[in-house]
């Protein structure tokens, strides 16, 4: 199944704020060298870095502004599927299970010609749990960035995401993201509880104030008034319903 696009008006007055957003340096396009032979024994990437620019504390792979806005999605299990047609204009995201790609994550170059037809990439979206070990939440992001500048560097065309878990977390979750530039998010499952909707809000003001973003891709729902403060801002929202029930329905049919 594929996530259609549904953008949002923006609100029809500004709300005053406090600029939190800080300059950067620019971001250099990251090269890697292209098919290059696999190593068995470089199993945690490190050839990956070759090239990458990383940036922050935590050296996290800086991925390239994007002004692309996506038109529909498929999940990327959907996407490398053998019976499935590519889309030329669907862009492939990875808001689903972790295990349903982490195929990836260890070989991402085997997926590269079966990805090459859609029309760009969202970058991936390993989970970052909040009850996490901080070790294990910096692990996850610089996996996600990592993959994305790869796929940068052999040509894809990749809007960053970005996955936030507090305030604590932007110095590692907001480090290589660029500013000013398309960015997606995924929210789908975390509005539903009382309880997390705050930090979701909370988050997404974060991201909006601190990198600026000219249009935010949103994996979820609008529901509960969660994205109001980028449309506030200005910032171009367009939603993609979230396409996991049906996917499910079609296997159990199959």
């Amino acid at each position: 199944m594929v996530s259609h696009r549904q953008t949002l008006s923006p609100a029809p007055q500004l709300m005053l704020f406090t600029e939190l957003f800080t300059e950067s340096s620019s971001i250099a396009q990251p090269t890697i060298a292209q098919n290059a032979p696999r190593d068995r024994r470089d199993i945690f990437g490190g050839k990956r870095r070759n090239g990458m620019t990383e940036v922050g504390f935590y050296d996290i792979p800086a991925v390239a502004p994007n002004s692309s806005v996506p038109e529909r999605m498929v999940a990327f299990s959907e996407a490398v599927a053998s019976r499935r047609k590519p889309d030329p204009l669907a862009w492939v995201h990875f808001y689903e299970d972790d295990y349903r790609f982490v195929r990836f994550q260890k070989q991402p170059e085997r997926y590269f010609e079966r990805l090459r037809p859609f029309a760009g990439i969202i970058g991936p979206d390993c989970s970052v749990y909040r009850n996490m070990p901080r070790a294990k939440q910096i692990d996850a992001t610089y996996t996600n960035q990592q993959l994305a500048a790869q796929m940068q560097a052999e040509g894809f065309n990749v809007i960053a995401n970005v996955r936030l878990n507090g305030a604590d977390s932007i110095p590692w979750a907001l480090a290589g993201i660029p500013d000013r530039s398309t960015l997606a998010i995924g929210i789908h499952g975390c509005i539903r509880s009382l309880a997390n909707r705050p930090h979701v809000v909370a988050e997404i003001k974060m991201i909006c104030d601190n990198c600026q973003p000219s249009d935010l891709v949103v994996y979820g729902s609008d529901a509960y008034r969660v994205l109001d403060h980028p449309r506030e801002r200005g910032i171009r929202v367009h939603v993609f319903t979230a396409d996991t029930w049906c996917r499910s329905t079609d296997r159990r049919t199959a």
